[in-house]
């Protein structure tokens, strides 16, 4: 079963009904893929979500659900990994969690983090690629029955 890390752009839009994000989140619950989490991932996202100017347009319950079912049923990590450099020293916490955790990938929609070659080459030396919202829906569509769920035929 894949095991991604979800950058937390993903998921606001998730909570903000993106119309493009929403099958993540569907999935997910769905258990079609597996999330890896660490604290600091967590935290970033409640700080995101109670910013004013999102706030208002998230629903609070709707935040606490997925960040409970997060705790709940999302792979935890501890980090213990210093990660490669990037350009965006916020996003090491998102890079250590999928070494830690041993992803196949991060999603994410921060486009600076998808461009930046020398850190995928980094991050593919880990074992882990960084995708768009579109690769890991598609990775999905092709992934056969049995294999989302982890039975092996």
């Amino acid at each position: 079963m894949l095991k991604v890390v979800i950058d937390t752009n993903i998921w606001i839009r998730c909570l903000l009904g993106g119309r493009v994000t929403l099958p993540i989140l569907e999935a997910w619950r769905a258990r079609r893929f597996q999330v890896v989490a660490s604290e600091p991932l967590l935290a970033e996202l409640v700080e995101v979500w109670q910013r004013p100017r999102l706030r208002k347009h998230i629903a609070h319950q709707d935040a606490r659900d997925l960040l409970d079912q997060l705790r709940w049923s999302a792979i935890l990590v501890e980090l213990t990994t210093s990660p490669p450099k990037c350009r965006d020293p916020k996003d090491g916490p998102f890079l250590a969690t999928a070494i830690d955790g041993d992803a196949d990938a991060i999603v994410s929609g921060d486009g600076d983090l998808r461009a930046d070659d020398q850190l995928r080459s980094e991050m593919a030396a880990h074992g882990v690629e960084i995708w768009g919202v579109e690769t890991l829906l598609a990775r999905l569509d092709e992934s056969p029955p049995g294999e989302l769920f982890g039975i092996s035929e």
